[in-house]
């Protein structure tokens, strides 16, 4: 595509807000990599984005030229630096071009990448990099006469990580609420992926904490076993031996689309994950929310159809915004009713998960207190009201309502 001109449209997107402790690791541990003018872009192009709707209007690239007092050309290599260190992704169209606004990572996640944490120290050199780095540690409480027995990450995992990552990760602030380790157990069984996989075809002791979480999901969502995975991913590989990611993914929804056709599978074959372990009914809606996976929600909640866009959602919720998994489902459950069965698109998603991420609803007990208070609010505002609407439940699992009330069913 030709390069972009003064007089081409463009208008910023934003997946959420940032926060003091992102601003900071943008400035510390980004801007050595990508230099002053990418961040001055950045940054720029995050504050043309309204607040409240996470979209801007609509601007020439002549704005940006006078806004940042420099040339189209100019802007056009800078962006190329913040698209490839992931803070941006553009979309073009016939007529305009999109710039989606990516959050930075973490500083823990960011020093644990293989690629960023180390091109950083190459940038400042290591002493400056410790001095940094004690930024983002987190003051420890006074441990005294307390001993710690806690099993330290290296006695319970492989050892992957580099010797200067030991020294400084483990007190660094996380800057927000990162999925890692939020499948409430789930776990592939790396051992066995590592034994199966050749070193020369794909060595998965040098995979970074973000492509394992990502493997993780993409297992979770689309209900993949590790002989399943092992071979998507092999099917992922790139010429240079590195997984792809967006191929992973794109690999995975498709295995997952023609197991679905097929309609063969055969579950004694699978190792079903968030499967009750019990064929016992759960106990609450807490119980109920917190061990069921998405595909096994979505097809409760529609007659044991699911689609592959549906579950694309859910595993874009999981990776983007970093709710919980149960919490997730609450809020499939949720939109589910409230749009009539229907699910909306990813962006309908994205903005009520944030909203409800701002909220700090972290966990499904908080979840479903926030409809119960949502669903109190509309009946005392229809008791106001001269008619009555008719009332909807928010979150209305059938069988589990009878099985939570049987003295009613029986009467």
């Amino acid at each position: 595509m030709e390069q972009i001109k003064r007089t081409d449209i463009f208008i910023v997107s934003l997946e959420g807000l940032c926060s003091i402790v992102d601003y900071q690791v943008l400035s510390l541990l980004y801007q050595p990599i990508i230099g002053q003018k990418a961040l001055t872009l950045y940054l720029t192009l995050l504050n043309l984005v309204d607040r409240q709707n996470l979209i801007s209007e609509e601007y020439l690239h002549s704005d940006l030229e006078s806004l940042l007092n420099m040339d189209v050309s100019d802007i056009e290599k800078e962006r190329y630096k913040l698209e490839a260190i992931g803070l941006l992704v553009t979309f073009f169209t016939s007529d305009s071009f999109t710039y989606e606004i990516k959050l930075p990572l973490s500083a823990r996640s960011f020093v644990n990448d293989g690629i960023l944490g180390e091109y950083l120290i190459s940038n400042i050199t290591k002493t400056r990099f410790k001095k940094i780095i004690k930024i983002f540690k987190v003051k420890q409480a006074n441990q005294k006469q307390k001993y710690n027995i806690s099993k330290a990450f290296n006695e319970v995992f492989p050892n992957i990580e580099k010797a200067y990552k030991k020294d400084y990760e483990t007190s660094l602030l996380s800057g927000k609420t990162q999925s890692f380790r939020s499948l409430n157990g789930h776990d592939l069984d790396w051992r066995f992926l590592r034994d199966s996989i050749s070193k020369e075809i794909l060595d998965i002791k040098k995979m970074t904490e973000a492509i394992r979480n990502k493997i993780n999901q993409l297992s979770y969502v689309y209900v993949l076993n590790e002989l399943e995975m092992k071979e998507i991913m092999i099917k992922s590989i790139d010429d240079t031996h590195q997984l792809n990611i967006e191929e992973l993914a794109r690999n995975a929804r498709n295995y997952f689309d023609r197991r679905q056709a097929s309609h063969s599978e055969k579950k004694e074959n699978h190792k079903v994950i968030y499967q009750n372990k019990s064929n016992k009914k759960p106990e609450s809606l807490e119980e109920y929310f917190s061990n069921i996976s998405p595909k096994q929600l979505l097809e409760e909640l529609n007659d044991g159809i699911v689609l592959t866009s549906d579950l694309k959602i859910a595993e874009r919720l999981l990776d983007e915004v970093g709710l919980e998994t149960g919490v997730i489902n609450v809020l499939l459950a949720h939109v589910y009713k409230q749009k009539e069965n229907k699910l909306p698109g990813y962006a309908y998603f994205q903005k009520v998960a944030l909203s409800w991420k701002r909220n700090k609803i972290n966990s499904v007990e908080t979840a479903l207190q926030y409809i119960k208070h949502i669903d109190a609010m509309k009946k005392d505002k229809s008791k106001k009201s001269y008619y009555k609407k008719p009332e909807k439940t928010d979150v209305n699992i059938e069988w589990l309502d009878e099985y939570l009330n049987p003295e009613e069913n029986e009467s």
